[in-house]
């Protein structure tokens, strides 16, 4: 099995990305992050940022595109990444209800970006967030409706959020099971909720914390949530993947840079007791 590579999201970090994304990655990187997924890059060239990673020793794991945009612009999106360093491009932009109505025609817009993302040397990724498990045709999630849409093709592999797979009331076994070879980025994101079944749509109340009647809801960093990832990592090593991302969105009154660390921290010690070297 290949090494695993941790990398931090921007996500949690974006307003000091704003000011100074270049100090950002230098926390990161004194935290003990291998690699960055991006949150687009405020303002820099392709040719800075390349140049800011390569300093660091960091590597561009990848960044989110919406669908329109790729379309609009591909070749000159595609030359920017890849002059970064980026392997993937994470595809955003795509409804839940827009895949539930429409999962093949959306899977038709994706293979010819996928054909020439493959040019540039670029793999595409679907990351899910709550609401591709909430929406559904039938029985099927949103999620599986694209996943399956694609599966002829391989246009788009999966980028599974852990956390906001269950939060959505999502089965991350079965979807780790079924899509084993088509997972290579893993989101690790953990959370504490008292009682899923009130949860509903947590952007609703997201920069909050959930009150008693919404579940008592809060991002945690990985390993200190309800998230049970000693059962689900076997299930993500099988997965053969390159990244794990170790992500939660909020840190509310806490340091973001700390949280992070607790959960690279917890993730390695947890990985390098399953699959020790």
């Amino acid at each position: 099995m290949p090494k695993i590579q941790y990398a931090a999201p921007l996500y949690i970090v974006r307003e000091e990305c704003r000011q100074d994304l270049f100090g950002v990655l230098r926390k990161l990187r004194s935290r003990g992050f291998e690699g960055i997924e991006f949150l687009g890059f405020f303002g820099h060239g392709a040719g800075e940022v390349r140049a800011a990673m390569d300093e660091l020793g960091l590597k561009a794991l990848g960044n989110h595109v919406p669908l329109n945009e790729l379309e609009q612009d591909a070749d000159d999106v595609f030359a920017f990444h890849r002059e970064v360093g980026c392997e993937y491009l994470t595809v955003a932009g795509i409804a839940a209800d827009e895949i539930v109505r429409n999962a093949d025609v959306i899977a038709k817009r994706l293979w010819p970006l996928a054909k020439k993302a493959k040019g540039y040397g670029i793999s595409l990724l679907f990351h899910n967030h709550d609401d591709e498990l909430l929406a559904k045709k039938g029985e099927s999630e949103a999620l599986e409706l694209l996943m399956e849409a694609t599966a002829a093709t391989g246009s788009i592999a999966l980028e599974p959020d852990l956390g906001w797979m269950e939060i959505g009331g999502g089965d991350c076994g079965h979807y780790l099971r079924k899509y084993a070879a088509r997972c290579p980025v893993i989101h690790l994101k953990d959370y504490y909720s008292s009682n899923n079944a009130l949860l509903g749509r947590v952007r609703e109340f997201v920069p909050a914390r959930g009150t008693k009647e919404r579940g008592e809801f809060e991002f945690r960093p990985t390993g200190y949530g309800v998230l049970n990832l000693p059962k689900l990592m076997p299930l993500c090593l099988a997965c053969a993947p390159e990244w794990f991302v170790i992500d939660h969105d909020l840190a509310y009154e806490r340091d973001p840079y700390e949280d992070l660390k607790k959960s690279l921290d917890y993730t390695k010690g947890l990985v390098a007791l399953l699959q020790p070297s």
